[in-house]
C-alpha cells in the first residue's frame, strides 16, 4: 500500500524534458564536461551545454531506447537522448533511481526504430514520495552502486599491480639487471631473488635471461578446443544448461564480473567434452571494433567456476587453450594481456572491414614465447593468484550487491519496503 504522504501526479509534474543537442565529433573541443549520449559518457568537451546533476533518457535505437544515465557534473546531453531540465524540487539522485525503474518500452512512438517523446510519457500517471524519503531512497542505492565501482576499480588495480609485475619480471628482466649490478632485487625476497639468473645470454628473441627458453604457445598447449558452434544445441527439455562465454564478455570478465552470458542448451557429451576447468584460458577469435583488436583473453579460474550454477563454455567465437604442465596459466594469461594491450595481436587480424578474425593458428605456432623455468613460474604464480582471488571475491559481492539494489530497487520506489527496512538490508550485504 502506499503511503498516504506520497504524491499522485503525471511525470509532466515530476520532470521537464527536453531533446539534446547536436555537437559532432570534429566540433568537440579538449575539455572536462561529459558529452552525454543514449549509453552515457561518449567523450568531453570543452563546454558544458546544462548544469548538473542531470538524467538523461536515451530516446532511439536498438538497446539504447530508455537507457537512462546520471551526471554528476555540469554536461553537454547529446541529441539522442531526453534530459531533464527541471527536476520540479525533486531529488536529481531520485529521478534518476525512478527512471532506471520505469518501463519506457510501452510508449515506444516509433515504428521501424524505437523512439521516446516526452509527449508520450508527460500523462503517466505516477507516485513518489516527500523529498526527505527521496533522498533518503537515493542514498541507499547509491551507496550500493558505490560499493559496486569501488569493487570494479579495486580489480582493475589487482590486475594492473599483476600485469606490472608479469612485466618487471619478464619483459623488462629487473631482478636479472639487478642481481648482474649486485643489488638485491626490489620488493623481492632472498629465496624469490635466487630463482633469476645473474646474467644474459642470446637467444633467438636477443638477450634473454641465461637458462631460459623460447618456445611458441603451441609447445606449451595441450590442446586448443572451439566453442559450442551451435550444432549441439536443440531443446531445453532434453539437455543440459551451460553459461557460455561471448567475446562481449571477456571485458567484464577480466574485471571479475559475470556480464550477460547467455544460457546454452546443449547434449550431455558436449557438456563434458566443452566445458571449462580452472586454469584454461578463452582467447576471442572473431569481433573486435575500429578501436581494438580481437584476442582479447580471459583466464577461468577456480572462483569463477564455483560462482556459477551450471558449467561454463565458449562460443565458436573464441578458442579454449588447455596448457600443460611445464606452464602456468598466470603466466600465459598475463603475457597474453601484455600482448593484447601492446598491439601485437593487429599483426595477426584477418577478415573483412566488418568483421576482424584473429588468425590464432599462426600466432599459436609462430609468435615466439619466452619460456621461463618452472620453479619461478610457480613463485609467480604464487603471488599473482592472491589477485585473482580477490578480484573473484570483490567479483562475488558485486553480484550480489547488484541483485539486492535491483531488488530494492521498484520495492523502494513503490512503498511495498520502507526506507529504514531497506537500510538493514544494504548494511548487512556491504
Amino acid at each position: 500500500m502506499v503511503p498516504d504522504s506520497w504524491r499522485h501526479i503525471t511525470i509532466e509534474d515530476f520532470v521537464t524534458l527536453q531533446r539534446g543537442h547536436d555537437l559532432p565529433e570534429y566540433e568537440r573541443k579538449p575539455g572536462t564536461a561529459p558529452v552525454m549520449g543514449s549509453f552515457g559518457i561518449t567523450g568531453y568537451h570543452n563546454e558544458a551545454k546544462t548544469k548538473g546533476p542531470g538524467v538523461t533518457i536515451g530516446r532511439s535505437g536498438v538497446g539504447s531506447f530508455g537507457v537512462v544515465n546520471y551526471s554528476p557534473v555540469d554536461y553537454w546531453p547529446l541529441n539522442t537522448v531526453l534530459y531533464v531540465t527541471d527536476f520540479n524540487q525533486n531529488d536529481e539522485l531520485f529521478v534518476y533511481y525512478f527512471f532506471k525503474a520505469f518501463d519506457f518500452e510501452p510508449y515506444n512512438s516509433g515504428s521501424a526504430q524505437s523512439s521516446l517523446n516526452r509527449n508520450y510519457i508527460y500523462p503517466v500517471s505516477i507516485t513518489i514520495p516527500p523529498l526527505p524519503e527521496q533522498k533518503a531512497i537515493a542514498q541507499i542505492l547509491s551507496s550500493l552502486d558505490d560499493k559496486i565501482e569501488l569493487n570494479r576499480e579495486m580489480n582493475q588495480t589487482l590486475e594492473a599491480i599483476a600485469r606490472a609485475i608479469f612485466k618487471s619480471w619478464f619483459v623488462d628482466f629487473d631482478p636479472v639487471r639487478a642481481k648482474m649490478e649486485g643489488r638485491q632485487p626490489a620488493g623481492m625476497d632472498a629465496a624469490t631473488a635466487e630463482l633469476f639468473p645473474d646474467e644474459f645470454e642470446e637467444s633467438a628473441l636477443g638477450m634473454i635471461p641465461k637458462g631460459w627458453t623460447v618456445g611458441t604457445l603451441d609447445d606449451v598447449t595441450e590442446f586448443v578446443l572451439g566453442g559450442d558452434w551451435g550444432k549441439d544445441t536443440s531443446n531445453e527439455d532434453a539437455d543440459e544448461a551451460a553459461y557460455c562465454i561471448r567475446g562481449a564478455d571477456i571485458p567484464e570478465l577480466q574485471d571479475a564480473a559475470l556480464g550477460k552470458m547467455p544460457i546454452r542448451y546443449l547434449k550431455p557429451s558436449s557438456i563434458k567434452k566443452r566445458s571449462l576447468l580452472p586454469g584454461d584460458i578463452v582467447i576471442e577469435i572473431s569481433g573486435g571494433s575500429p578501436t581494438q583488436s580481437t584476442g582479447r583473453p580471459v583466464l577461468i579460474t577456480t572462483e569463477l567456476i564455483e560462482r556459477l550454477p551450471c558449467p561454463l563454455v565458449c562460443s565458436n567465437f573464441c578458442r579454449i587453450v588447455r596448457l600443460k604442465k611445464n606452464i602456468t596459466p598466470t603466466f600465459v594469461y598475463l603475457w597474453l594481456r601484455w600482448l593484447y594491450v601492446s598491439d601485437t595481436f593487429l599483426q595477426y587480424e584477418n577478415g573483412t572491414t566488418g568483421i576482424k578474425n584473429f588468425a590464432y593458428t599462426v600466432f599459436s605456432q609462430q609468435h615466439e614465447l619466452l619460456i621461463p623455468p618452472l620453479d619461478l613460474l610457480k613463485r609467480f604464480d604464487t603471488i599473482v593468484s592472491q589477485f585473482f582471488k580477490k578480484r573473484q571475491a570483490n567479483g562475488l559481492q558485486s553480484e550480489v550487491l547488484v541483485s539486492i539494489r535491483d531488488t530494492l530497487l521498484p520495492k523502494l520506489l513503490s512503498g511495498e519496503i520502507r526506507v529504514k527496512e531497506a537500510e538493514k538490508i544494504a548494511a548487512k550485504a556491504m
